[in-house]
């Protein structure tokens, strides 16, 4: 019952997308801890400590989350048109295969981050911001959204990067 949304497997091929390529080891590379996990952590506990304002920003990232991630599920259909085509194309690389399969679960992922930041964010925006015994929920709200945020975008980052690696290779052939 529960399997149909089961996004586990989305995590877990996310995270097998950050290690190193040409290593053997199936663990996520340090730089990409660093840059994907720790750094959004560290950022965050900054941004939540110097207590910067969610609440009255959080309609304009929940319309601007919303709006990328409708253009992540568009994206999304061109990439399985490109892995259509790979599949087709038997000289193009296997390096090139792995990438354009590394983007689609990427792009997957950031999709569910979306989900789950609009989420996250309606109900921050419910939780009331004047009672004081809500002042360690509200820190370890602002806690999580900020470190999702950051890595939404570092993610989008990454897959935009990706997309211009493979069309710039595209061209030079």
């Amino acid at each position: 019952m529960l399997s149909r949304i089961n996004f586990l497997q989305i995590i877990r091929d996310h995270l097998r997308t950050l290690r190193n390529i040409n290593s053997s080891s199936k663990m996520v590379s340090r730089p990409d801890l660093l840059l994907f996990f720790i750094l959004p952590l560290i950022l965050s506990g900054i941004l939540t400590i110097q207590k910067v304002e969610l609440h009255s920003h959080i309609s304009d990232f929940i319309t601007a989350i919303s709006i990328l991630g409708g253009f992540l599920f568009n994206l999304l259909a061109i990439i399985y048109g490109l892995m259509d085509k790979l599949k087709l194309d038997s000289k193009d690389s296997d390096i090139k295969k792995i990438f354009v399969r590394e983007i689609h679960t990427n792009i997957s992922f950031n999709i569910l981050l979306s989900l789950i930041l609009i989420l996250l964010l309606i109900v921050y925006s419910y939780q009331p911001n004047n009672f004081s015994c809500f002042t360690m929920v509200d820190y370890t709200f602002s806690l999580i959204l900020y470190s999702l945020l950051i890595l939404f975008m570092l993610t989008m980052i990454m897959v935009f990067n990706r997309i211009y690696i493979i069309m710039k290779k595209d061209n030079e052939q």
